[in-house]
């Protein structure tokens, strides 16, 4: 199945830009995942936080686009997502159980957000509920490991499970 495409627009240098920092994403966490496989922490956080800047740039871009492109919105979101949750892991690994779970909400919060405002876009509210299963299962699964942590728990009650409890279509 493809990704959904969100009908966005950007100029011809805004696609470009936005092409590039898919591939400097891309390389960013290639990277970062080699260090964490050779337990190079530090860099490997480095290149996870290179990575979600780029990956921040690539939401925004979608967002607050304004001139048609075609742009892979669940591209950008599993980068998003999956930037945070690879930061979490460095985090937890080191001992930093709070700084990780600081990761985990503010993925799930954002996609949250965005899920909750009419004013986004269908297909970007779409995608937001999508990638929020993923977010609020880590959630889940970190609550459980580190024994109910109080942010993850407060994120939990406050966002809860908004991917799955939308009592109308989200278009």
């Amino acid at each position: 199945m493809s990704p959904v495409r969100h009908q966005a627009t950007m100029s011809g240098t805004s696609a470009e830009a936005h092409e590039n920092r898919i591939a400097t994403w891309e390389n960013a966490m290639r990277e970062g995942n080699q260090a964490y496989s050779a337990q190079q922490d530090q860099r490997a956080m480095n290149e996870y936080q290179a990575a979600l800047e780029q990956a921040k740039l690539l939401l925004k871009e979608c967002v607050q686009a304004d001139k048609p492109v075609q742009v892979a919105i669940d591209t950008v979101m599993a980068a998003y997502v999956v930037s945070h949750h690879n930061l979490a892991n460095v985090y937890a690994r080191q001992g930093d159980i709070n700084t990780a779970a600081c990761r985990l909400c503010e993925a799930h919060q954002c996609l949250s957000r965005i899920c909750a405002d009419p004013a986004m876009s269908c297909a970007l509210r779409e995608a937001a509920q999508r990638h929020g299963r993923r977010t609020y299962r880590e959630l889940l699964n970190f609550s459980h490991l580190y024994s109910q942590h109080p942010l993850v728990t407060r994120t939990l009650r406050i966002c809860g499970q908004f991917c799955s409890l939308q009592d109308q279509p989200l278009h």
